[in-house]
């Protein structure tokens, strides 16, 4: 499988009108765009987010836990075929693309090994009401899923932040989101 190209962003998020290879992006932190998707349940009052670990050969937080779904937007590419790509690739879901709640944006400087990431990242939610039994892990990432509250993820992250590719400070601005685009 060739590499793939990315389109460069300011920091802003604006399309710059150029294009890099993904390696080249990571390699000298050029900025570049991502999309997260928080998967969401309601139960009685309380809302829970579909948490994954990865796999421990993923490059980035290997057997670590994390809330989002979600990858790199390629070059050419729009914000909703990048969705429906990457949850059907990582967890074989079907969805309407219009059950998705906008959230916001947010920029990300991550560096790990060699590769310094700056994302600026397109926030979106999905109720997802189906049996998480059904879903599929199909692109060879994701290790396990299961449904958890925020208050249980603030919980693990704050026992032991190494097991967690989410910061609290990232899952509380995401709560306060949700739960008013939701209420």
């Amino acid at each position: 499988m060739s590499e793939e190209y990315l389109d460069l962003v300011d920091e802003n998020g604006n399309l710059t009108g150029e294009k890099e290879l993904r390696s080249v992006c990571h390699a000298k932190g050029l900025w570049h765009r991502t999309v997260r998707i928080y998967l969401f349940r309601k139960i009685n009052s309380e809302v829970e987010l579909l948490a994954h670990s990865f796999l421990i050969k993923r490059k980035a937080n290997p057997h670590m836990w994390t809330a989002s779904f979600g990858g790199h937007i390629k070059s050419g590419e729009n914000i909703e075929e990048t969705i429906i790509t990457e949850l059907k690739e990582e967890i074989g879901l079907d969805f309407k693309f219009e059950d998705l709640i906008s959230g916001f944006n947010a920029k990300y400087y991550i560096t790990y090994d060699s590769i310094i990431n700056c994302e600026y990242s397109i926030i979106v939610y999905l109720l997802y009401e189906g049996d998480i039994k059904k879903l599929t892990f199909g692109d060879d990432e994701i290790q396990q899923i299961k449904w958890q509250s925020f208050e249980a993820i603030e919980e693990a992250i704050g026992d032991d932040p190494t097991q967690w590719g989410i910061k609290i400070s990232e899952l509380l601005l995401v709560k306060k989101d949700l739960l008013k685009k939701i209420s």
